[in-house]
């Protein structure tokens, strides 16, 4: 009986030296994560607000549209932001992976925002 008892023992302090030879590694997410994700929604926050107000301003003194109109316009582009970013949640997690996503997402990026930059160049005034 005291036997087993010792064996049993020295089992369990092999598995405690085990345990604690073992290297610790760090879990991935946690605090550090939450930072980064509460810093980039602020700063995608004032991006938006602030392109609403400019986008505002522009539509009333530039083309001399109805406070109606605009306030429109406004609601428009906020709602196709949300709803494209949910699309392309959908997208990237069913289909084609998180950086394939993040190449043809910056390509078309970069491409609608030329051919908008080419576009309102070739306007008059």
């Amino acid at each position: 009986m005291e036997n087993a008892t010792t064996n049993s023992s020295c089992e369990e302090e092999q598995k405690q030296d085990e345990h604690a030879s073992a290297p610790q590694t760090q879990e991935a997410g946690g605090w550090r994560s939450v930072y980064y994700i509460i810093g980039n929604e602020s700063f995608e926050k004032l991006a938006s607000m602030s392109l609403i107000s400019n986008l505002t301003m522009y539509l009333l003194t530039r083309y001399n549209l109805s406070a109606i109109f605009v306030v429109n316009v406004v609601q428009i582009w906020n709602g196709s932001s949300n709803v494209a970013s949910i699309i392309g949640a959908f997208i990237s997690d069913t289909y084609l992976g998180r950086f394939r996503t993040l190449l043809f997402g910056s390509i078309a990026s970069l491409l609608v925002s030329k051919s908008i930059i080419t576009s309102m160049s070739q306007l008059p005034g």
